[in-house]
């Protein structure tokens, strides 16, 4: 279970967040409220919450600095910042106090929960003894890409397959991820490998190797170092060690097989 600190300096918001979360099946066993920074560095010196959720923009002390004297003192690890401002500063700031999201106002039920719920997952199997499988995760062994249920994946993993899908012909990286989304990039790898049970980097080579067969099967012409090149890779050694490691084949020994195929 959670434990939860809201900090906001809107009483009416403090109260129709506990209205989501105590109303909603959500997985805090503690909610703490508090109505500013100052009030809130004083409570966790006594309540040290597994996440606390803040305000950006607070009289005094806005959420930003709370969370950073919060890190500081060792009170709290998991922040998530509240704003009614769509500002891409705030979010680069959020980015740099490493806070899990950034949500804006006015909340959406749904991606609350969502983001409640997968916390509570990850501190589940961070508590599990060694070994033990966690049975609470939705982890897969080792899917393809092909088998993915897009539909049932949250909404930061989803933008981060639209940008691969969009970017894969360029150099792409956890940073430029990170700006996207505006999520910081350890969280990101936890995230999207919890939830496709694939590293970003695996997915990213399953995808570019899924675009590089079609590209050998629709245009034959096309040399491999081409096809490299048009799949996002700089080199084409890099490119033959990628494809032969996820498809047990090189790509001509691939290409000769569709041949062969065709011919039957």
């Amino acid at each position: 279970m959670l434990n939860l600190m809201l900090v906001d300096d809107e009483p009416f918001m403090l109260k129709g967040l506990m209205n989501i979360i105590e109303k909603g099946a959500t997985p805090c066993s503690e909610v703490v409220k508090a109505s500013d920074g100052f009030e809130a560095l004083e409570k966790l010196e006594a309540f040290r919450p597994d996440l606390l959720i803040t305000d950006i923009q607070m009289p005094e002390m806005s959420g930003l600095e709370l969370i950073r004297q919060a890190r500081e003192r060792g009170l709290c690890k998991r922040f998530i910042i509240l704003s009614g401002y769509d500002d891409a500063k705030y979010m680069r700031q959020a980015i740099k106090c490493q806070v899990i999201d950034y949500l804006m106002k006015p909340i959406d039920k749904a991606e609350l929960y969502d983001l409640l719920a997968n916390i509570s997952i990850e501190l589940l199997n961070q508590n599990a003894p060694a070994g033990a499988s966690g049975g609470t995760s939705h982890t897969a062994p080792d899917p393809t890409i092909d088998e993915l249920q897009v539909d049932h994946l949250s909404k930061n993993v989803k933008k981060i397959i639209q940008y691969i899908d969009k970017h894969y012909t360029k150099d792409i990286s956890l940073d430029q991820i990170a700006d996207h989304v505006f999520l910081h990039p350890n969280y990101i790898s936890a995230l999207f490998r919890k939830e496709t049970g694939l590293t970003f980097i695996h997915y990213l080579h399953l995808f570019r190797i899924k675009k590089a067969k079609e590209m050998m099967i629709k245009e034959v012409e096309l040399s491999f170092h081409q096809i490299s090149e048009r799949v996002g890779y700089e080199s084409v050694r890099h490119f033959f060690n990628v494809f032969k490691k996820y498809s047990g084949a090189t790509p001509g020994e691939y290409r000769e097989q569709f041949k062969l195929q065709m011919r039957v």
